[in-house]
Parts: structure tokens; C-alpha cells; sequence
């Protein structure tokens, strides 16, 4: 597939997905570049999946279907993703839990955008690029907007135990539901139907539960009498 196409091809549904991350930060909304950041940096990230994952692969020796959904896939593009995302907790603008899950959205985007291209120049055609737009890439939204949340929570609460809580959670329930929905889109029809399914909505389901928790409790929203 030609570059040219592939590009606006894998990077347009998550321009789309981003923006419907974004609207649900309607009361004190993030700056437009502080979320071009968190994409790109979620895009450089993929060069680190790149190096890391041969190695992995070459250290398990046998990669069995579950290694390779759970820890050469899951495990380690999650990680990538979650050192992307900590540059900005750094950042003043981040000061609620909502812009956790929108940064990290953000951050899983720019991940799927590039992931998208390199797998079109891999054999993936037209068709399947656009699947993917509504697949792959909604399940990095899902999996980094949620690990966002929860590395919000635990900047912005003090140490308790709660706080080792929301980091019990964070990162093996993302690599749990992206482990799962690999594992199950490789196998055969029926597994993929539970993967598309089952998982995606899941996971998708999850992200929108934290949003619409975090956006109640900003200290900028006013639900209407």
C-alpha cells in the first residue's frame, strides 16, 4: 500500500477517536498543545516496541500464543505507552483525574496511528487498515486512557493506601484487556468474534465509566439543577 494513503488511512480514525476523547472535557478543556504532545509522544513510543519487542521475543525462545498476546504484545507496547505518558504528569494542566484518562487516550492514539501505518506496509490492505481505525485503535484509546486515570489518581491523592491501589490496577488491568483481545483476535472466527465483541466493548465501556466518574467530580463541573 502506498505511504501517501496509508497515512491519512491510519491516522484519520484517531484524529476522530481524539476528538471524541476531548469533548468529554468540556468544563476546563486541555490545551490543543498539550495534547498534540501526549500524541506524539504515544507515537514515538512505538520505536521502543520495535527495539524491545525481537528481544523478548528471542529471550522466550517459544513464543505460545498466550507470551505472545500477554507479554511480548500487551506487556510491552503498554509499557512503552505508560513511559510516554509520564513526561506530563509533570505538567500543571494535568490537576484532575479526567485529564489523566484524556492524555492518556491521547498518548494510546498516537501509538495506534504509527502502528497503523507500519502494518500497512506489512501486507495490510485497505480494508483491514480501516478495521482497524475502529478496533486496534479504539483498544489503545481504551487500555492508555484508563492507565491514565490511574496514574492520575495517584498524583493527585496523597499516599494511603488507596494510592498503591490505583497502581495495583492500573497497569495489569490495561496489559490484562489488551493481552485478552490479542489472545482471542488470533485464534480462530469464533475466538475473534469474542475478541471484537466481548473485549473491545469492555474495555471501551471501562474508559467511559472512568470519564464520566472523573468529569462528575471535576472541580469545573456543574450538572444542571
Amino acid at each position: 500500500m502506498s505511504l501517501w494513503l496509508a497515512i491519512p488511512l491510519g491516522t484519520g480514525p484517531c484524529l476522530l477517536w481524539l476528538w471524541m476523547i476531548h469533548r468529554h472535557d468540556d468544563h476546563e478543556r486541555e490545551p490543543w498543545w498539550c495534547i498534540a504532545l501526549a500524541v506524539l509522544l504515544g507515537a514515538l513510543s512505538v520505536l521502543g516496541v520495535l527495539v524491545t519487542r525481537p528481544w523478548l521475543e528471542s529471550w522466550f525462545g517459544v513464543v505460545t500464543p498466550v507470551v505472545d498476546a500477554f507479554f511480548v504484545t500487551a506487556l510491552n507496547e503498554e509499557m512503552w505507552k505508560l513511559a510516554a505518558f509520564m513526561p506530563l504528569l509533570c505538567m500543571a494542566e494535568l490537576d484532575e483525574p479526567l485529564d489523566g484518562a484524556v492524555y492518556g487516550g491521547a498518548c494510546g492514539l498516537g501509538f495506534a496511528g504509527v502502528e497503523n501505518v507500519i502494518y500497512s506496509q506489512y501486507g495490510c490492505d485497505v480494508a483491514a487498515l480501516i478495521q482497524r481505525g475502529f478496533t486496534a485503535t479504539l483498544l489503545h484509546a481504551a487500555c492508555t486512557g484508563s492507565l491514565g486515570f490511574f496514574c492520575a489518581m495517584v498524583k493527585l491523592h496523597r499516599v494511603s493506601r488507596l494510592t498503591a491501589l490505583w497502581v495495583l490496577l492500573g497497569l495489569p488491568l490495561a496489559v490484562l484487556i489488551h493481552g485478552l483481545y490479542d489472545l482471542f483476535l488470533d485464534g480462530d472466527r469464533v475466538r475473534a468474534q469474542v475478541s471484537l465483541i466481548l473485549v473491545l466493548p469492555t474495555a471501551l465501556y471501562l474508559l467511559v465509566l472512568k470519564l464520566r466518574w472523573a468529569r462528575s467530580r471535576s472541580p469545573h463541573y456543574h450538572p444542571p439543577s
